[in-house]
């Protein structure tokens, strides 16, 4: 079996024991590392495994290299613990087979898949192997696809060019975490999530009739729900947004560009639109064209004047003297 990827830092391995005590040191080192998990083997003698991991920012990867076995996570581990995170196993030699939600992905090199510890799975290892795991925070992906459960158990083949991009990141990672800075994880970490959404949303059975990938179209959505809904705030900004969704604004500029927009001009939009509708309501006529302004997040009297007057050619308070004698006539 070839070298880790993982340098050796953090190694547990079942050489510190008998090798009559390896098979149950290896449960306990597995659901340690990992989740509740039930682990079986036909193998008597020689067993064997070996994990390194390391924490990078909200994910914690681990690499696994062991003797065949059969891995379970039950219901009855699953109501015992608290855990609630996505796993994606990475395949790096030989061959692994991950059961969720009646689905089978079976991973050759490469290739890996996801399942989530909230909901039984099998993990079956006919030989020895060598893997990637990577434990990522549930809503950090979940956020990201409208039905999370269709997204288990499905293999990203490393012959397709996100499939290759995403797994050959990901292994880059693995070599090279010892070396890299505190700031680096944290940009890297959202790299992995956004290389993950859009290798699952680049399949064609997870795709919309339109061609737009669910988790694309989900995440945008959900997005410009969460404008709306805070729309009167005048911190609201699209390093908001961004955060409060855990994406990059890189990757939230491309969702936005999708529909033809910004999402500055997104949020611009809509205030204006609902200054708009203020202005035409002859219940708010005691209120000043300021104070609506300021009441849908504008900071500033003039800014506002200028760009409503860009948006409907004429000033807000044309508009309004406009639009009310309209009423009263």
């Amino acid at each position: 079996m070839s070298d880790f990827l993982i340098p050796k830092g953090h190694t547990t391995s079942t050489e510190d024991v008998t090798e009559k005590e390896r098979l149950e040191y290896w449960i306990d080192l597995i659901c340690d590392e990992f989740v509740q998990l039930d682990c079986s083997t036909d193998q008597k003698t020689d067993f064997w495994g070996e994990i390194r991991g390391c924490e990078l920012d909200k994910i914690w990867i681990s690499e696994v290299g062991a003797s065949r076995q059969r891995v379970i996570r039950s219901k009855k581990q699953i109501a015992k613990s608290t855990e609630r995170e996505f796993k994606l196993s990475l395949q790096l030699e030989d061959t692994g087979i991950v059961n969720q939600d009646g689905r089978s992905a079976e991973l050759h090199p490469g290739d890996f898949a996801l399942y989530d510890s909230t909901r039984p799975y099998t993990l079956h290892f006919d030989r020895p192997f060598r893997q990637i795991v990577l434990q990522i925070p549930y809503d950090s992906l979940a956020e990201m696809f409208l039905r999370p459960e269709n997204i288990t158990a499905r293999r990203v083949s490393a012959r397709t060019a996100v499939g290759a991009l995403t797994s050959q990141f990901i292994q880059s990672v693995a070599g090279r975490l010892d070396i890299l800075s505190h700031q680096e994880r944290g940009a890297i970490n959202q790299h992995i999530i956004e290389l993950i959404a859009l290798a699952m949303s680049s399949m064609s059975s997870l795709r919309e009739l339109d061609g737009r990938s669910i988790a694309r179209t989900a995440m945008l959505e959900r997005i410009k729900q969460y404008i709306e809904i805070n729309i009167r705030h005048p911190q609201l900004t699209p390093a908001l947004t961004a955060s409060h969704h855990h994406i990059s604004e890189r990757y939230q500029r491309m969702l936005f560009a999708s529909s033809g927009t910004t999402v500055s001009r997104f949020i611009l939009d809509k205030r204006l639109e609902l200054c708009r509708e203020a202005l035409e309501n002859s219940a708010l006529s005691d209120y000043n064209i300021t104070q609506i302004a300021f009441s849908y997040g504008f900071n500033d009297a003039a800014h506002f004047s200028r760009k409503f007057k860009e948006r409907y050619g004429t000033s807000p308070k044309d508009y309004r003297e406009k639009f009310l004698s309209k009423e009263t006539a």
